[in-house]
């Protein structure tokens, strides 16, 4: 999957271009989107170029790798630990119930891991 590939129909649901890299370092070849568990909300940075998945966005050092080889395997919350049900979770038809929007991200207090063009339309 090609930086910019992740094509939510939802318009307000973020992308690989809406995220601070700043903050997480995995691959050197970071594609990083924002996702969310569809089961309880937890909000996590995934990136897709090495299957990285930041657990914790009060902590963006800690990392898990995570398999996702065949079709049959799952990233599974680690919140809730409830595996996500679709394997293609970034890709249609599946992907907007995994996207989080700004609104959830600026509620919960993560704003500052928005990109700065979506930073400062959360402060205006």
């Amino acid at each position: 999957m090609a930086m910019n590939s992740i094509q939510p129909t939802n318009p307000h649901l973020l992308t690989d271009r809406d995220v601070n890299y700043e903050p997480f370092h995995c691959c050197g070849d970071e594609d990083l989107v924002f996702i969310k568990c569809p089961k309880c909300s937890h909000l996590m940075v995934f990136c897709y170029e090495c299957d990285t998945l930041y657990p914790e966005l009060t902590d963006p050092t800690k990392q898990q790798q995570v398999a996702l080889t065949r079709e049959s395997d799952r990233l599974i919350c680690p919140n809730c630990r409830e595996p996500f049900p679709d394997f293609y979770f970034l890709m249609r038809p599946y992907v907007d119930k995994y996207l989080v929007t700004r609104e959830e991200l600026v509620n919960r207090g993560f704003a500052h891991l928005l990109a700065e063009d979506k930073r400062e339309s959360a402060s205006s």
